[in-house]
């Protein structure tokens, strides 16, 4: 079960390359890694989830460019201690450490300052796909180009990602010097984050949705870089992490009602007016503690999220839009993050010039007609959701924001002639 949906699939974990030898089924795959997406990217009714994370070694590291190739399965957190103790880190990471390297490749996922840094394909300098048709093939920007573009941000629909060679970078310090600057309304967050975007390490805003009036969509706007002072140590390895699809959905009821979001949203507030301006790299790029224990207070019916990058000029606009349709509908909203973009969207990869606002409602109630609501606006204003945070994106909404779209349709049609891989998402776009 993954974002509200629930199907009968397979699920295999192969731990010996000799099972691509074997891997000649007629019925469908779809490669798995963490299973974190809020979307159904990894399985689909009569498909077989592979699940890769067996294959999860280092395989090289070239001390001199620090260029690291891994297997696919490796977790983030693991990987960030092992280059950590070379004095190396990965700038572009989602925020969990239990994250596989395939699943960043397969969505191409972003980091904490996406206009400057960009996407995670800005790191790969090649990678290994396997497809039962045509075996194991090398790919990059300069061997195999369309196949690279296509499966980074891909979603695993173009074959297995068996390993990959990513370019890390030196890391100036062990931790960030962060500075919280608060804004009182939406506009004053859209300059800030883009007049930062250029020269920081880390830049994006907590949304304050709790309020109402003018102090909607204000909160604070988080600025982070490396620091200028001796590092006391080492990077600090990653605390180890349980979470999972099971243990978020333990609570048989949400606690995230109107009163709880008021006052987690409030509580927060006070202690980003109070608290300190350091960070270690590691909780900067993973902040997984506190949204770990956030997570778990939706309950068993879960949440929706809903990621769109909206032109810098409509930023505000759509925040209004938003607390409108919230208050219409009678939908709690329970979180708020902004991040500047800068960019072309290339196949299905989220990027665009603008503002993303990433906003997470209980499910349940009508928060079907308010995510319906989002994509009327988004559609109209010429803006892009993430395809891989929304399990009940229509296709009309895809193929009206995704100009691309079709193009990766065609390479999959010429690559994927059997259609040997899909997936719930693939199928509800018609990927």
């Amino acid at each position: 079960m993954d974002g509200g949906i629930a199907v009968a699939a397979e699920l295999q974990r192969p731990d010996r390359y000799g099972w691509f030898q074997t891997a000649r089924e007629v019925r469908p795959l779809i490669p798995r890694g963490a299973g974190m997406s809020f979307a159904a990217a990894s399985f689909a009714a009569d498909t077989v989830s592979i699940d890769f994370t067996a294959f999860d070694r280092i395989l090289d590291f070239a001390t001199a460019t620090g260029v690291v190739e891994v297997e696919a399965g490796i977790r983030l957190g693991a990987l960030f201690d092992f280059l950590a103790a070379r004095g190396r880190y990965l700038p572009i990471q989602p925020g969990h450490p239990a994250i596989t390297v395939g699943g960043c490749v397969a969505a191409d996922i972003h980091g904490k300052n996406p206009a400057r840094d960009g996407s995670f394909i800005a790191q790969v300098e090649s990678l290994k796909l396997f497809h039962p048709d045509h075996g194991t093939v090398e790919a990059s920007e300069d061997k195999e180009r369309e196949l690279f573009r296509a499966t980074c941000g891909g979603l695993g629909l173009t074959g297995i990602i068996v390993s990959a060679r990513l370019r890390s970078k030196p890391m100036p310090a062990a931790t960030l010097d962060v500075t919280r600057r608060r804004v009182a309304n939406a506009g004053e967050a859209a300059a800030l984050l883009r007049s930062s975007s250029a020269e920081r390490d880390l830049v994006y805003g907590w949304l304050d949705l709790a309020r109402s009036g003018a102090k909607f969509g204000g909160g604070y706007v988080m600025l982070g870089d490396f620091s200028a002072r001796p590092d006391r140590g080492a990077a600090k390895p990653l605390a180890s992490s349980r979470f999972s699809s099971e243990a978020r959905a333990r609570l048989p009821l949400p606690l995230l009602n109107r009163w709880g979001a008021w006052a987690v949203n409030g509580a927060y507030r006070v202690k980003l007016g109070i608290s300190g301006g350091g960070s270690s790299l590691a909780d900067a790029q993973f902040p997984r503690g506190a949204s770990e224990m956030f997570y778990r207070l939706f309950g068993r019916a879960g949440f929706h999220e809903y990621q769109a990058i909206v032109a810098d000029a409509r930023y505000p606009d759509y925040l209004a839009f938003i607390h409108e349709q919230a208050k219409r509908l009678d939908v709690v909203l329970c979180l708020g993050v902004a991040k500047p973009f800068a960019g072309t969207s290339d196949f299905l990869r989220f990027a665009g010039d603008g503002i993303s606002v990433a906003v997470e409602v209980p499910r349940g109630g009508r928060s079907d007609a308010f995510m319906a609501e989002l994509d009327r606006f988004i559609v109209a204003e010429g803006g892009r959701p993430n395809l891989i945070k929304d399990g009940r994106l229509p296709r009309e909404v895809a193929d009206a924001t995704y100009p691309e779209i079709e193009r990766f349709r065609a390479f999959r049609r010429a690559w994927d002639k059997g259609g040997r891989f899909r997936s719930e998402l693939s199928l509800r776009l018609a990927l």
